[in-house]
């Protein structure tokens, strides 16, 4: 069963991906979103490296990430 989240587009799953938060419908975790953020790429970048992706979709990832920075931080220790 998954997590619901204050974010339309972000869920998580203790039962798959290791309990990480990923964009709903996909396998694409924020973690991932966030590293291509934080080294620089545009959005329009991000969103040519992930095409299946909408707008909605990645800014969704980046507001989880902002109000949520200690969990995903985590991931880049």
């Amino acid at each position: 069963m998954f997590v619901s989240t204050q974010h339309r587009y972000i869920e998580k799953d203790p039962g798959k991906y290791e309990g990480k938060a990923i964009i709903k419908g996909t396998r694409i975790p924020v973690a991932s979103i966030v590293k291509h953020y934080r080294s620089g790429m545009g959005i329009e970048e991000i969103l040519d490296g992930y095409p299946s992706l909408t707008p909605a979709q990645l800014f969704d990832a980046l507001s989880y990430y902002f109000d949520n920075k200690e969990e995903i931080d985590k991931k880049f220790e």
